[in-house]
């Protein structure tokens, strides 16, 4: 017990504006980390709102894409199981 009144006793008698030093440091990392985990907490909100804004472009190819695909299934299929003429 006594090595940490000691310690607190030299930062103290180091600097005269110590205490208030550190509690300033703890309370701006505190606040960073606050402001971090708020931005992260959004972050998912922010991400939709730029989604609609910025429409990806690979998303709709693939949906292109996907809708050839059909249109060549569904014609492959009535060639082979249609009625002959």
């Amino acid at each position: 017990m006594n090595s940490v009144a000691a310690g607190w006793q030299s930062v103290v008698n180091s600097e005269p504006n110590a205490v208030a030093v550190s509690i300033a440091g703890m309370l701006i990392v505190f606040f960073s980390l606050v402001m971090i985990s708020t931005f992260i907490a959004a972050l998912p909100r922010i991400l939709e709102l730029l989604a609609k804004v910025f429409p990806d472009s690979d998303t709709k190819a693939a949906t292109d894409h996907d809708r050839v695909a059909v249109a060549i299934a569904a014609a492959l299929y009535r060639e082979k199981y249609s009625p002959s003429e």
